[in-house]
């Protein structure tokens, strides 16, 4: 095998994975075998109530986010709560596998549901649609850095919604 960028030779870099015994192996089907082994531990596990950060109370607003946006995004819970509204922030930290039957039950008893998430694309967000977990009503606030964004932006966002 070529040493990488050796002009005009084939460097193929591959994973080393084990077999059912141990034993290393770059077989490819031993390579699939254990992701699947690996993939289904983590489909089987009950994360129960650890598969997000929940606060507030569920109803008309879910302010649904995940990593930096988390802070954020239950302060603009709880202000939301402290003017009135009902209002849930919900902050994934599993993404994968996501915990979808978890995430129904929490959206389904939103009216107004706002992926915060702090990345120019929104990346989260159509992620989540994605797998079809949104109501088409369902809007996102996303931002790149370099500044956060901030819990009355989000106040600001649902306020214009109505």
């Amino acid at each position: 095998m070529a040493i990488p960028g050796t002009p005009g030779g084939i460097y193929t870099a591959d994973g080393l994975e084990h077999n059912e015994k141990g034993t290393p192996s770059s077989m490819p089907l031993d390579h699939q075998l254990q992701l699947d082994k690996r993939r289904n531990k983590l489909t089987a596990y009950d994360f129960g109530d650890h598969w997000a950060r929940i606060e507030g109370t569920a109803g008309d607003i879910c302010l649904l986010t995940w990593g930096s946006s988390c802070g954020t995004t239950m302060e603009a819970a709880r202000r939301l709560t402290a003017g009135g509204a009902v209002a849930q922030a919900i902050a994934v930290r599993l993404l994968c596998p996501m915990p979808e039957a978890a995430l129904n039950r929490m959206l389904s008893k939103a009216r107004r549901v706002l992926v915060v998430e702090q990345n120019h694309g929104g990346q989260f967000y159509h992620y989540l649609h994605s797998r079809n977990l949104l109501p088409d009503s369902a809007r996102v606030l996303a931002r790149p850095g370099p500044l956060p964004i901030r819990p009355n932006e989000i106040v600001t966002a649902l306020q214009e919604w109505n």
